[in-house]
């Protein structure tokens, strides 16, 4: 294998409860796990926003990235992602300039229209074409508080406090303009779980066309490894279809859900699934192909015990695999604005 830069390994912590967990013992333990994966060796913790799904407790992220930020000295905190239509531009970019001060340098912020979400469509207006518009007015407006160019405020509007550096920052887009957009601004992308890895060859085109700075794009990838790689699949593709069936109460009406038209190759060509020197393979074509600054995994488990030895065997198992000679790993403050003071 030829050596190359790892790239920020992180997981994607969703905020699913055990059944008949109480609420408040699920969020104490949510945050001894992300304690824990701090401790390990795990570089960032992700969380999405749900509204309305006891499935996906997770309608504050901010809040809970606060929370963890004082259970944790070093690990990256990040929003995968703020659902940015209809929010108060300006409380937004207050928030996120004062979370950026409770971590310094460990805060990184995602923006999206809002996913298939019938609730949150209903009572928000989020997932529709009109929230993509809408999306993008108001991260403009964020980022013009954030980082103020040719528009800076007055000096009595200016963000108090003014938010620490490095804070990367990212749109969740396939549409070509918003990419281009996002790149103009100064700010990289996300490619979530589900998406085959040429929508986000597609991103990193469209996003480079435009850019001025150099890549920065989390890419999410759901991880199952077993010491047999057949198991390591068939428990993958059952989780998948769990999954699947979890979700469709959630989902607009005629949306069928992630990788419902396809077979179990391509299913499982979306996933780092199999025996660790699969899985190191895996990752290495994956690497080899593209430029990649951030890597979040999804453990396909409900119990947080599980996940942490995935990671675990992630981090031991198949990461010293995948660079034979020693080279410098990506930290947080290697990435994005990390120049802005």
């Amino acid at each position: 294998m030829q050596p190359y830069t790892l790239p920020q390994i992180g997981m994607m912590l969703h905020m699913q409860p055990a059944h008949a967990e109480s609420i408040p013992s699920f969020f104490a333990h949510r945050t001894a796990l992300v304690a824990e994966l701090e401790q390990i060796g795990v570089q960032a913790v992700w969380v999405t926003e749900h509204h309305f799904d006891p499935q996906s407790l997770s309608a504050s992220p901010l809040l809970l990235l606060a929370h963890w930020a004082a259970r944790t000295q070093h690990i990256q905190l990040g929003v995968a992602a703020v659902l940015a239509a209809g929010r108060n531009p300006v409380r937004l970019a207050e928030d996120i300039a004062l979370l950026s001060n409770l971590a310094p340098g460990r805060i990184a912020i995602g923006f999206a229209k809002g996913g298939p979400f019938e609730a949150q469509k209903r009572t928000f207006g989020w997932g529709s074409e009109q929230a993509r518009a809408d999306m993008q007015a108001v991260v403009g407006a964020v980022l013009d508080r954030l980082m103020p160019q040719e528009h800076a405020p007055s000096a009595e509007l200016a963000l108090q406090p003014p938010p620490h550096w490095p804070l990367p920052l990212f749109i969740a887009s396939r549409e070509p303009d918003t990419l281009a957009w996002a790149a103009q601004r100064g700010i990289g992308w996300m490619s979530a779980q589900f998406w085959p890895l040429d929508m986000y060859d597609a991103q990193a085109i469209n996003w480079g066309m435009a850019a001025r700075q150099t890549v920065d794009a989390l890419l999410a990838r759901g991880l199952w490894i077993d010491d047999d790689g057949d198991t390591a699949r068939q428990h993958a593709l059952a989780w998948l279809a769990a999954f699947r069936r979890s979700k469709q109460s959630q989902w607009k009406v005629g949306f069928r859900g992630p990788l419902a038209e396809m077979d179990e190759r391509e299913s499982l060509a979306r996933m780092i699934v199999g025996t660790p020197q699969e899985c190191a393979a895996q990752l290495h074509a994956l690497l080899t192909q593209r430029t990649v600054p951030r890597l979040a995994f999804n453990p396909m488990h409900e119990q947080a015990a599980t996940q942490i030895d995935q990671m675990r065997r992630l981090l031991q198992q198949v990461v010293p695999q995948l660079v034979p000679h020693e080279l410098p790993r990506r930290d947080a403050s290697s990435h994005g604005l990390a120049s802005r003071a």
